[in-house]
């Protein structure tokens, strides 16, 4: 009997034990989530560039939102110069602009997407509307 009894209480020590690990895991897993929740709602703000002009689109995403289809469909929806034109940037179809929107959703804080332009398509948008 009394070995039973010393059976039953080390399955007790060990199940608080492992309760207790569990909670500190859970508690580790809740903060990790929130950190990477607040990460996600960072502001990215675009911006096209023309030498040393700098125009900041109204096209604010958070990070959760940044893909390349998100960025042209935002883009798209910016007024025309010339009404029922498509907007055109090259800098668009390039590595370099998957690499720099790769490191902005990998990074951390707001950040700026900047896509650079010719002086025709950075006047191609009518941002006066």
């Amino acid at each position: 009997m009394e070995l039973f009894n010393a059976i039953g209480s080390f399955v007790s020590i060990l199940a608080a034990l492992f309760s207790l690990l569990a909670w500190l895991k859970a508690r580790r897993v809740q903060k990790d989530l929130q950190n990477e929740k607040a990460r996600q709602s960072k502001k990215i703000t675009v911006t096209l560039q023309y030498g040393g002009q700098k125009i900041e689109l109204p096209v604010e995403l958070r990070r959760a939102e940044l893909t390349r289809a998100e960025i042209l469909g935002r883009l798209g929806m910016i007024p025309m110069k010339k009404t029922g034109a498509r907007f055109s940037l090259s800098y668009l179809n390039k590595l370099e602009f998957q690499k720099q929107l790769n490191q902005i959703m990998d990074g951390n804080g707001d950040a700026v997407l900047t896509i650079p332009c010719t002086q025709e398509e950075f006047e191609q948008f009518d941002l006066t509307k």
